[in-house]
């Protein structure tokens, strides 16, 4: 996750989050703090619902929603407050607590939308050139205002010292020295005055060149102007589960190890079918995820020698089991392979090779179902896996015996080039 927002309604959760998602970043809004996030998303939008709430509450929500990517041993991601436009809820409140759930020692406040007509002059809060006060906004039914200052809006909920920059300052290249100097006091906010889309991309760049990057706070206008590389994740690399002991599989494989364009997990025959310790099922999928994490497409898949097929035949006279049968345990193993691998890194795509192999896959990561979006090349569809915990995530899905030699390089190339 690049990238936190955590809003105070639905409707401003999604028109902040579309900012980010035009540009091509994967972009998700939970409906409410409790849902589960997906692991897929560059951007992550939560919905406290909490304008309407009394402020304690608000910001108890906030600080619940930031403590579990605020761990010891994590990477944080960049945190940006949404908030309405104009300052309708609890802002004070929820800003604060994000600040000291993320450890900020300043909050930047620049909540103009200058293609709505709001703008932020002179410390005031305005719409269409009318001072917020003078609006129907004032007079919300449920969250009426007493100020067109924004200062003083957040004053009544914040006991926090709250400064104010102006246009000059933002347009005349002196807004990273005052916001430097306001960091070597203690925790403060600070209101910046915003006019055009351009004064809200000097405010962001500003932010983001800190040497500690303080709290975003902002709405659309604000999510509009930030640099797309603060957000988007470089290409994620691609998971091969290649369960299929079909030859022309096998070749596929090898054409691809051999091209550079995967590294290659080979899983003896004995860990899959149970003989092997949970142990050793785990750090075949550390390593799986290993590779992955550095950016390399990575092929699970069975060995291929003689004796690989030995042990097969073995464990079915062993077992009295058919063939069918051991081959439904192998690909059940191999989807928990594929479900713990998913667990530990992030991936860009999945490719399953065999039939048995897909379905398990499929099952183990909770698919309800496959949404089929068209062909890779004949009888190789592409799509996702509908409900499962990959999401929206491309999957390719391809028979043992189907494809050319370079069946997987063309799959890997097909997802690297379309997503």
């Amino acid at each position: 996750m690049k990238l936190i927002v955590i809003a105070d309604d639905f409707t401003g959760a999604c028109d902040t989050g579309a900012q980010l998602a035009k540009n091509g970043v994967r972009t998700e809004v939970l409906l409410t703090p409790q849902q589960r996030p997906s692991p897929c998303s560059d951007v992550l939008v939560v919905n406290t619902e909490s304008r309407a709430s009394a402020a304690a509450a608000a910001a108890r929500t906030v600080a619940q929603v930031l403590h579990p990517w605020y761990t010891p041993g994590q990477d944080p991601p960049l945190v940006f407050k949404k908030i309405d436009s104009t300052f309708r809820g609890n802002v004070g409140a929820e800003v604060e607590a994000a600040m000291l759930a993320a450890g900020k020692r300043l909050a930047v406040i620049a909540a103009a939308i200058p293609a709505a007509g709001r703008t932020t002059e002179q410390g005031e809060c305005r719409v269409h050139q009318v001072p917020l006060l003078e609006t129907a906004f004032a007079r919300d039914a449920v969250t009426p205002l007493a100020s067109s200052r924004i200062r003083t809006l957040i004053a009544a909920q914040s006991r926090l010292p709250v400064y104010e920059i102006g246009l000059h300052q933002v347009r005349y290249h002196q807004l990273g020295s005052a916001l430097a100097r306001l960091c070597t006091g203690g925790r403060a906010m600070v209101v910046v005055d915003a006019v055009t889309d351009d004064d809200l991309q000097q405010i962001a760049r500003a932010a983001l060149a800190m040497p500690q990057v303080p709290l975003l706070v902002g709405a659309a206008g604000l999510a509009h102007a930030l640099p797309v590389a603060a957000y988007r994740h470089h290409a994620l690399p691609v998971l091969v589960v290649a369960g299929s002991m079909n030859e022309v599989t096998r070749r596929q494989v090898e054409a691809a190890r051999q091209r550079g364009h995967a590294e290659v997990v080979e899983v003896a025959m004995a860990v899959l079918l149970g003989s092997a310790s949970g142990s050793e099922l785990q750090q075949l999928a550390e390593q799986v995820a290993r590779q992955l994490a550095h950016g390399r497409h990575c092929i699970l898949c069975t060995r291929q020698q003689a004796r690989e097929r030995t042990t097969v035949s073995r464990y079915c006279q062993q077992h009295l089991l058919t063939r069918r049968q051991v081959a439904g345990q192998i690909s059940q193993q191999l989807g928990r392979l594929a479900h713990k691998v998913t667990g530990l890194t992030r991936i860009g795509g999945l490719i399953l090779t065999g039939g048995d192999t897909a379905a398990a896959v499929a099952v183990a990561l909770g698919a309800q179902g496959y949404r089929i979006a068209g062909e890779v090349a004949a009888c190789i569809p592409f799509g996702t896996l509908t409900g499962s915990e990959i999401d929206d995530i491309p999957v390719i899905t391809k028979a043992g015996g189907f494809g050319a030699e370079s069946a997987l390089c063309d799959a890997l190339t097909f997802i690297e080039e379309r997503y």
